[in-house]
């Protein structure tokens, strides 16, 4: 018989999480939706590959809107037959899953956590709560990194199950960490999956440790075997895109490049990078080593890139408003452009910008020290050192001494970049420390002990948050590179209102962590006294009083005011160019084209991948080749197109009329023209009222008479500068043998059919095949405007599958015999496919797991009480 007073506060933390996550997201009760960057961009990358899906019932493997044609593994997951994603839709609350899901993930993971580990469930509620109101966790919903905070909701019932196995409760840990486990990998973050993996293995030695003096060596090996067999079910389920995403990797920025030549006209060598990230890109944005002091007193280095609420009620403004109004700028050209462009940012870390600090809580720390003093070793040392792991990492460039031989040592670390994100273990570690220790604390039984730990860990943080409440400048300078900025374009004394204003901010959050800290402390000193002995209500004071702290320092970046938009503000709309050039494709019916946007930053933009196929986008993930093409002739300020001179070819393009009036201008990227041709880039928008013609655009197809045989992947991308894509084809002596005997002929022809039909029957442009017929009097080397990848594609030449080639660095070519061929590419990627029963397989096994971990129990007591 269920006993209904043991799972009532159960029942009252999801019902409490529900409603808190509604309230903080109250708006979208109206139908608004988070105003939420990266889930804009999504929108971009995303639109063709909704509308295939909608349109034909299937998921295509990949994408034509953007960067010219990639994979889809990182936009939108195709059908891989999990059953497990319906526990996902679940407890991310389905249609709220972006935002009030977050947070209800998020506070009932760790509540889960705590559960477990034995602490009173009231208390897990307000610890729920307060875990999930860390204002990283808030700021990255603000900005749409969705399945970043999915991923790191799971970390804490992992650790749960992990810890559960290892105290031998084997059926309930193993099943909870495998499911916890499988959530995580489903909603791939691969980053916080590495954290999470970093953490747990600093846990699992701490328990080998302990099994060690406790020579409980074989208990120990038991519980790592049915770990390590919850860890495999908990992939089965994913298997297929793991495997097909390990590929992938080893092919985009994450995988590095194979080029040893530099952008630059100048080709200085560098150092190969083959293995992953380059090491200051991956470093850029580094947490501050002062700036980790956010985590206790959250304007410690400024808020956020854009306090836009702040700032216009005034309250952390008021001198630069005033000096804006009173003073003299010293540039007034230039004053109202970088007021309006820095205006609004309080922050002034290390990080080139950043949407606010990482704040666990002035109370949260308070308790995680006493907690690293009060608790046991077995609990103490694993916490601190991960704790310690997360905050070295999270210093990146800050700190190379350490973090540069770990990028370039610690197995696939080199695949990631922010530095910053690594805090998310510290934000476990320290709320797990400061709630396992608030459960110590009332359960021991020496009241010296009690005393002395709360004293100590009270007298640290009372004293620092005061010290920088009234001698601010001891441990600030209130100033950043930035600055020099302000200097030149809006005068000193605009410069020396702004640093006013950051430490009058800096001061009063200092202020605002020691009155919080001095309640608490308070609170458990009169508990401590005896004079407040009911333990509920303690911890409810200190929980009540932590929630409404980060709930108010969260409404700083995330709020009801400036955060939210209808649905339809939400759509993106064509400006005038971009309705122009629609009207265009209407009318003329490509069968093929690209778009190039030069109006904003091409290529950290999804916005015209909306509505276009583009040359441009927005990925973490893209082609590493892409990416240096780009960087070589795309935004490469220093390479200049030497045929611009031409006055036949000028009078015949537009776009090279645009280029011509733009060669002398300093800092302007002059795009190679041959790589825009290649890539069929007929349409170019200038800026939001104009677009023009690239009248020299190869279409999808062409033929080559010759080929240019390089070496490496050096000569190959050094053959592109100013080479004409129709003239000959740069080919890699690796596809060699693929080439027979050449011949000519300028009439062969190739036609192009890339369109398909929807359930309804309307035509509608193919994702998954291209067909080409073509027609020669001699074999020649044919050349794609397509990417090639050749993991996705297959290509058939009259039914019969053959090998292609890699052409021009980028594209696909395929040596064509002479006569009439028909010539398809194919989507489809065997590992997805085999993949398949293998996530259908696991996640039945899972799923059985589960329900035998929830059945099992009421089936032993049924059978006692039989017995009985």
């Amino acid at each position: 018989m269920i006993n209904f007073k043991k799972i009532l506060p159960h029942i009252v933390a999801v019902l409490a999480f529900i409603a808190c996550s509604f309230i903080y997201y109250s708006p979208i009760l109206s139908d608004k939706i988070l105003n939420q960057s990266d889930m804009s961009q999504f929108q971009g990358m995303n639109k063709s590959l909704e509308d295939y899906h909608q349109a034909t019932g299937r998921h295509s493997e990949w994408t034509n809107s953007i960067f010219s044609g990639m994979p889809s593994y990182q936009i939108n997951n195709a059908k891989n037959y999990n059953i497990v994603e319906y526990i996902n839709y679940v407890f991310t609350l389905g249609g709220a899953s972006h935002s009030a899901g977050i947070m209800f993930i998020m506070a009932l993971g760790f509540y889960i956590f705590l559960v477990c580990m034995g602490v009173n469930p009231w208390m897990s509620i307000f610890a729920g709560l307060i875990y999930a109101l860390g204002s990283y966790n808030i700021i990255i919903t603000g900005v749409g990194h969705i399945t970043k905070a999915w991923a790191m909701a799971m970390i804490a019932p992992i650790l749960a199950g992990m810890i559960l196995t290892l105290q031998k409760k084997y059926l309930k840990g193993v099943a909870l960490f495998a499911l916890a486990l499988s959530m995580q990998l489903s909603f791939n973050h691969i980053q916080i999956t590495y954290y999470t993996l970093i953490t747990a293995l600093v846990l699992g030695v701490s328990y080998l440790f302990v099994a060690c003096r406790q020579k409980a060596f074989v208990d120990f090996s038991k519980a790592v075997g049915l770990l390590v067999v919850g860890a495999i079910l908990a992939v089965l389920p994913y298997s297929s895109h793991l495997m097909i995403n390990q590929k992938y990797v080893q092919h985009t920025m994450r995988g590095g490049s194979e080029l040893t030549v530099k952008p630059q006209n100048s080709k200085q060598q560098s150092e190969v990078n083959d293995k992953g990230l380059d090491i200051n890109y991956a470093y850029n944005w580094s947490y501050g080593i002062g700036e980790t002091a956010t985590i206790l007193i959250p304007d410690f280095n400024g808020g956020g890139g854009s306090d836009v609420k702040r700032v216009q009620d005034g309250k952390i403004s008021e001198n630069r408003m005033q000096a804006l109004q009173t003073t003299q700028p010293k540039n007034a050209q230039t004053a109202n452009q970088v007021a309006n462009s820095y205006l609004m940012s309080t922050y002034f870390g290390t990080q080139p910008f950043t949407a606010g600090p990482v704040y666990f809580g002035a109370i949260v720390i308070f308790l995680s020290l006493l907690g690293f003093i009060i608790l046991e070793n077995k609990w103490r040392w694993w916490l601190l050192v991960a704790t310690l792991i997360s905050i070295v990492l999270s210093w990146g460039s800050n700190f190379l001494i350490i973090n540069e031989w770990l990028f370039y040592h610690l197995p696939l670390y080199n695949k990631f970049r922010t530095p910053s994100m690594a805090l998310v273990i510290a934000n476990v570690t320290l709320c797990i420390a400061a709630f396992m220790g608030l459960k110590t604390y009332f359960e021991t039984d020496n009241k010296n002990k009690r005393t002395i730990a709360l004293y100590i860990s009270g007298g640290v943080v009372l004293l620092f948050t005061l010290l920088c409440a009234i001698c601010p400048t001891a441990f600030n300078d209130f100033s950043t590179e930035k600055d020099a900025i302000f200097a030149e374009h809006l005068g000193e004394g605009f410069l020396t209102a702004l640093i006013a204003d950051r430490q009058a901010a800096f001061t009063h959050d200092a202020w605002r962590s020691f009155w919080f800290i001095l309640l608490a402390f308070a609170t458990l000193l009169l508990y401590n006294k005896g004079k407040l002995k009911n333990q509920t209500v303690v911890f409810c004071i200190i929980g009540f009083v932590a929630v409404c702290d980060l709930w108010a320092v969260d409404k700083r970046y995330v709020n009801n005011d400036f955060n939210y938009q209808t649905k339809y503000e939400a759509t993106p709309l064509m400006n005038n160019a971009e309705t122009a050039l629609q009207n265009t494709l209407i009318a003329q019916k490509p069968d093929h084209y690209r778009v190039y946007n030069m109006a904003g930053n091409p290529f950290n933009e999804a916005s015209t991948s909306y509505f276009f196929n583009s040359i441009g986008g927005y990925s973490a993930a893209k082609l590493q080749r892409y990416q240096d093409v780009i960087d070589f002739y795309l935004t490469n300020t220093a390479y200049r197109q030497q045929d611009l001179q031409d006055t036949n070819l000028l009078m015949a393009n537009q776009f090279r009329q645009v280029l011509y009036s733009a060669k002398d201008m300093q800092g302007f990227p002059m795009p190679n023209m041959g790589v825009l041709n290649m890539l069929d880039t007929k349409y170019i928008i200038i800026n939001p009222e104009v677009y023009v013609e690239n009248t020299e655009a190869c279409g999808a197809a062409w033929f080559v008479n010759n080929v240019k045989w390089v070496d490496n992947a050096n000569e190959e991308i050094l053959a592109l500068d100013n080479f004409n894509p129709r003239s000959f084809a740069i080919i890699n002596k690796e596809f060699k043998e693929q080439v027979k005997t050449l011949g000519q002929d300028s009439t062969a022809t190739v036609t192009f059919s890339g369109k398909t039909a929807d359930k309804y029957g309307n035509e509608i442009e193919n994702l998954e095949k291209l067909t080409y017929k073509t027609k020669s009097r001699s074999p020649q080397v044919l050349c794609f405007s397509e990417i090639y990848y050749k993991d996705s594609w297959k290509c058939l030449l009259d039914g019969k599958e053959v090998p292609y080639m890699r052409a021009n660095y980028l594209l696909r070519a395929l040596y064509v015999p002479e006569g009439e061929h028909t010539i398809e590419f194919v989507c489809k990627s065997d590992t997805l496919t085999s993949g398949g029963i293998i996530n259908l397989i696991g996640s039945v096994l899972l799923v059985a797991l589960l329900a035998f971990a929830l059945g099992y129990p009421f089936y032993q007591k049924r059978k006692i009480s039989k017995q009985n």
